[in-house]
């Protein structure tokens, strides 16, 4: 994951990028102020001067980073074709690290993500921030798969095309709801554990899933 905090634009986003940058390199349960203000090429005290404490500042960098993140999506920047974006979503999540885009995590801030995840049980401004950020690659997915299940209907004498006349349609959001509850039991699961032998078998397991889901998805009335 490319630093989104290389060029920051003002002392917010140089305090968030001293946030962003002590979460990747001690976690959740190490990271201070203080080392945050090791991280800040100012003075430390600036960091008490606009936060609170740590989580009133972990939460605000989380609402810019996904800020960001839908913002790529509404201008078209991942250069992906549907099916694509599906896979580097699942890939990113059950082996961070692996998908070679600039917005892609990386193991340290992936196990930070579920670190911070599980405040939410006990803190309502984390549980807003992922609730929102639920919603945000909800829509992502749901549109993937839409237009995945779009493009392999209008494709014709492809093997991956399944008999689907006796089938039930399915709905895109169904099918969305499905993969993002898979990820983020992949994403918990790679962070507390250090056997990876399930990420294959998971893998293959979810792609088989799709395979005779996106054919059932039924076709968005509305375009």
């Amino acid at each position: 994951m490319d630093d989104p905090f290389a060029e920051p634009a003002d002392t917010r986003q140089a305090i968030l990028g001293a946030a962003f940058r002590a979460l990747c390199a001690h976690g959740y349960a190490d990271l201070t102020i203080s080392r945050i203000g090791e991280e800040f090429d100012k003075s430390p005290s600036l960091v008490y001067h606009h936060y609170d404490g740590k989580d009133e500042l972990l939460v605000d960098l989380l609402g810019f980073l996904l800020d960001g993140f839908e913002a790529s999506v509404s201008s078209d920047a991942f250069d992906l074709s549907p099916r694509d974006r599906i896979d580097a979503y699942i890939s990113a999540t059950l082996d961070p690290g692996s998908v070679d885009d600039a917005y892609a995590p990386d193991g340290r801030f992936m196990t930070a993500i579920v670190e911070l995840r599980a405040q939410a049980a006990t803190d309502d401004a984390y549980r807003d921030h992922f609730d929102r950020s639920d919603r945000v690659f909800g829509a992502f997915l749901e549109t993937a798969v839409r237009d995945a299940a779009a493009d392999l209907q209008t494709t014709t004498g492809s093997d991956t095309v399944v008999d689907s006349d006796d089938a039930e349609p399915l709905d895109a959001a169904e099918v969305a709801a499905t993969l993002q509850t898979f990820a983020t039991g992949g994403m918990l699961r790679w962070a507390t554990t250090a056997d990876r032998d399930w990420v294959a078998p998971s893998r293959a397991g979810i792609d088989r899933y799709l395979l005779t889901a996106l054919p059932r998805v039924e076709a968005d009335d509305s375009a």
